[in-house]
């Protein structure tokens, strides 16, 4: 038990380094970071800096390292600049204090006295300090991502590209307007999933929702194809719309569990599996793996029943919003993500997981299973798999 706890925050502590690192959300992440460490509030920065980065999808680390600008030798020029500033936009004059009167040791008593001054004047101090570090760390992080050779779907083009999917339900219902506005910039599957999808794939997406996945992958182009599936007619309708103008791109009315898979080299199930009994599931992971090309990949979004905390908020908000009609199924059943997991594995396909997780609904688990280049003996060996698995 200890190892696997040892195991869990090392990689949670890997992705928190490892999130949010394109060049554009490096600098809102300083700019932010500065204006938290330029606010009174000197024993809260922690707390805000997690908060913030966690609203607005920000590098933790980032935000808080460029929040430490109010290190104790730099705290008198900041607050000195702050209470002055916010005097001068408040009443029309200066304060009569010297910057001789500000050190790091009566920072706090200065913060109470003047809290409302520093506060107005603390905006304007961060937004001045967050704007020229953060275009330096845009440029260096852009040159950086340049040398490199960063990839087609780097975080940088996936951030345009999620900006200009998100337009395309401009003409949408409100519902799903904002909805689809909201879901890009919180959710990280997209952002997960796109560079598992490689130039020229086909993609198939089960329970695509408004299409959100296809059209994504729709803007990203480069020969990308994809197929959405869904069996809610107004999302799909909604999808269709949005996908209009896009090569390749096809969201249409339809059973994830009836449906003629075509060959594909990617199947996407998105927070699918848990509106089906276990029995159904399996059948639709045998059916998934039948499809997909040598080398190909099933790609599992799901919520882990075995986890307690915030993971059992995301199963209750699924059954809540499945009973209001938002989204349709005949049941919410979700799994250990592990017996997923030991149920691909014995289809034959080689499995790894990451946490896909969003700020406002944690617990979920990404499942990438690929199917091997080489198939001879293959099919013969899943379907005894298959047969073994329990019913």
């Amino acid at each position: 038990m200890l190892r696997a706890a040892r195991a869990r925050i090392h990689q949670l502590v890997k992705e928190i380094l490892q999130q949010n690192l394109s060049p554009s959300r490096l600098a809102i992440g300083v700019m932010v970071g500065c204006l938290v460490g330029c606010s009174p509030l000197i024993g809260l920065h922690l707390t805000l800096c997690i908060v913030l980065a966690w609203l607005f999808g920000l590098n933790q680390v980032v935000v808080y390292g460029a929040a430490n600008i109010s290190l104790p030798p730099f705290i008198p020029f900041i607050g000195f600049a702050s209470v002055q500033l916010g005097e001068r936009a408040r009443h029309g004059h200066w304060l009569t204090v010297h910057l001789a009167d500000f050190t790091w040791r009566n920072a706090s008593t200065w913060a109470k006295t003047l809290f409302v001054d520093w506060l107005i004047g603390g905006v304007f101090v961060g937004i001045l300090i967050g704007l020229v570090a953060g275009a330096v760390v845009f440029f260096i992080a852009r040159r950086r991502a340049a040398r490199s050779g960063a990839g087609d779907a780097s975080e940088e083009r996936l951030d345009v590209a999620m900006g200009l999917a998100a337009r395309r339900y401009a003409g949408a219902a409100r519902r799903f307007r904002y909805y689809a506005r909201m879901k890009y910039r919180m959710d990280p599957c997209y952002r997960a999933i796109a560079p598992l999808v490689p130039p020229g794939a086909f993609t198939v997406d089960l329970g695509t929702g408004l299409g959100m996945l296809p059209v994504l992958l729709g803007v990203l182009g480069q020969g990308r194809r994809a197929l959405g599936i869904e069996w809610d007619a107004a999302k799909a309708a909604s999808g269709a719309d949005a996908a209009k103008g896009l090569d390749g791109i096809e969201i249409r009315e339809g059973d994830a569990l009836e449906v003629t898979l075509p060959a594909c080299d990617v199947i996407a199930l998105v927070d699918v599996l848990h509106y089906h009994p276990a029995l159904a599931q399996r059948a639709l992971l045998q059916r998934c793996y039948q499809a997909l090309r040598p080398g190909g990949r099933l790609l599992v979004r799901e919520g882990d029943r075995a986890r307690s905390g915030g993971a059992r908020v995301t199963r209750l908000i699924e059954r809540v919003v499945t009973r209001l009609g938002w989204n349709r199924g005949p049941e919410v059943r979700f799994r250990p993500i592990d017996e997923l997991k030991g149920e691909l594995e014995a289809l034959g396909l080689a499995v790894r997981a990451g946490e896909v997780a969003g700020r406002l609904h944690p617990g979920n688990v990404l499942l990438i299973a690929e199917r091997s280049a080489e198939v001879e003996g293959e099919d013969e060996a899943a379907a005894t798999a298959e047969a073994a698995l329990p019913s």
